[in-house]
């Protein structure tokens, strides 16, 4: 199986890459780089003036991405690495490609290098999740990551496809992990009512092979504090403080996942939440 690993050149996509290399270099997984390019608008008039211009931005993409997979290469010289340059949108070219081979996931960045700020989901990032076919894991710009998962925080509302995405994981993965149940309800709800219907749903957790033991983590919503008011940043602090290595997020988790791009809610997990994420497939 392989890996695509999409790029911008930014230093957060090289990072997404070498984790992806790790990844690949533990499971014997091939990796395939890929960089989308669009038509640049060049300002002159003259049609061959402008072709002129595109195609030598084409030809810096060429010489870019070659010097960019030998760097990693030389890095990972038992991994198979592969690339290519594409004209398209990264949100329309890249779920196409990851339907046409025997992609295991898409790994990419959180931001990119038009970035001008470190937010922790990059509208890109949110394209691609939304459409993508296959898993996609989600690398935050921090330091190295390892790639070996101790415990994971599986985000939890009681849904089928919650269990599917930790298939997909132990799957990709190939290892045992401990798992962290995260559920946070509303204020109005009662704890113990909360606490007995996650000890049930843990069931269909522990009888994965994969996962050593289960543990809980729920926490209200609070309205009356204005600084953690939100089920993202919630989730964010369950996660700094209880050594959690890798976010599992399903699909179903559609409005938790929106609500991440709001500016307040991206500034708040930029600081709290440093963790690589795993979306499962959407379709």
């Amino acid at each position: 199986m392989k890996l695509l690993v999409p790029t911008d050149f930014s230093a957060n996509a090289f990072s997404a890459a070498r984790y992806a290399a790790e990844l690949a270099q533990e499971h014997q997984y091939s990796l395939h780089i890929i960089h989308f390019y669009t038509a640049v608008s060049s300002g002159f008039e003259d049609e061959e003036l402008a072709g002129d211009r595109y195609r030598s931005d084409l030809l810096k993409a060429d010489l870019t991405i070659k010097e960019w997979v030998d760097e990693l290469q030389s890095a990972y010289p038992d991994v198979l690495i592969s690339y290519h340059n594409e004209r398209g949108l990264l949100d329309d070219a890249l779920p196409k490609e990851a339907k046409r081979d025997n992609y295991a996931a898409i790994v990419m960045g959180t931001q990119g290098a038009s970035a001008n700020k470190n937010i922790f989901w990059g509208s890109n990032t949110a394209l691609i999740v939304a459409k993508s076919p296959i898993p996609v894991i989600v690398i935050p710009h921090v330091a190295q990551i390892p790639t070996t998962i101790k415990k994971v925080g599986l985000l939890t509302n009681f849904k089928q496809e919650e269990l599917e995405t930790l298939q997909e994981f132990v799957h990709i993965f190939k290892q045992e992990v401990d798992v962290a149940l995260i559920h946070v309800y509303k204020e109005n709800e009662r704890a113990t009512s909360v606490d007995n219907q996650l000890d049930s749903w843990a069931f269909n957790v522990t009888e994965f092979a994969a996962v050593r033991h289960t543990d809980k983590l729920i926490a209200p919503t609070l309205k009356e504090d204005k600084d953690q008011d939100t089920i993202p940043e919630v989730i964010s602090k369950l996660v700094d403080t209880h050594d959690i290595d890798l976010i599992l997020i399903s699909k179903t988790r559609k409005t938790f996942f929106e609500r991440l791009f709001k500016s307040s809610v991206s500034k708040a997990m930029t600081l709290k939440l440093q963790k690589p994420a795993f979306f499962g497939k959407t379709i």
